[in-house]
């Protein structure tokens, strides 16, 4: 049917005919995976938090609750990367202003953040976040008195073509074993693993507590340097 004062155009509303909705953009569709993948990494924690009622093993039941831990954690993460995602990447001074928030929500630290207005890509971002998580449950668990409310400072800054990260607490330090070498768990690893993958460096050491500095590359344009996600140490060189 045509309208009166639109004689060459169809009114669809009369006509019977549905207009096709406009498909999704891209940031829209990316929006909405970063939103399911939270939904069922949550849901795979609560499997886990469940399954762990109903382990007796001490050890096992403690493996467990971590796992579920770092599973929401990074359910959380991608419903910020949802939020601040953009097409010029990811604004790191909000994105890890959130972040602070939520370790200082899971993990009883006070953590204090310091980061420049410094736009990543979304995969740097993540990856940064997961990292920074495990160093704030290290030092939930080892740093500081049971029940103490300790600090954990996080900065990050860029230095010309270079992001430098650092997260420090004002505990007790790191453990002389640990700084030989000789002993490390699974958050160290996972650590390790994806600074690698970003082609990084990591240092550890002692400075009125445990001082962790990340240091990547980051790229002006384009994606995430990406390097191996082994979790086996590098072959000497």
């Amino acid at each position: 049917m045509t309208h009166p004062a639109r004689p060459n155009e169809v009114d669809h509303a009369f006509s019977g005919v549905t207009p096709s909705p406009a498909p999704p953009s891209p940031d829209a569709e990316r929006q909405e995976l970063d939103h399911r993948l939270a939904n069922s990494l949550q849901l795979a924690a609560d499997f886990l938090i469940f399954e762990h009622m109903r382990v007796r093993d001490p050890r096992a039941r403690a493996a467990l609750i971590e796992t579920a831990e770092r599973l929401s954690a990074v359910g959380q993460m991608h419903r910020f990367l949802a939020a601040h995602r953009q097409a010029s990447g990811v604004d790191l001074e909000l994105f890890l202003t959130e972040l602070g928030g939520l370790i200082s929500d899971s993990t009883g630290l006070d953590c204090r953040v310091d980061a420049d207005p410094v736009r990543a890509p979304g995969e740097v971002a993540q990856q940064l976040a997961i990292v920074i998580n495990e160093l704030a449950m290290n030092a939930a668990k080892h740093a500081y008195a049971w029940g103490d409310r300790g600090v954990l400072n996080v900065t990050c800054h860029r230095q010309g073509g270079k992001l430098v990260v650092t997260v420090a607490d004002e505990g007790e330090g790191l453990d002389p074993r640990f700084a030989a070498g000789q002993t490390k768990g699974l958050g160290m690893s996972i650590v390790e693993a994806i600074v690698r993958q970003l082609r990084g460096s990591l240092e550890a050491v002692n400075n009125h507590g445990a001082r962790f500095t990340i240091t990547l590359p980051l790229p002006a344009k384009g994606p995430a340097p990406s390097g191996s996600r082994s979790f086996a140490p590098p072959e000497p060189t």
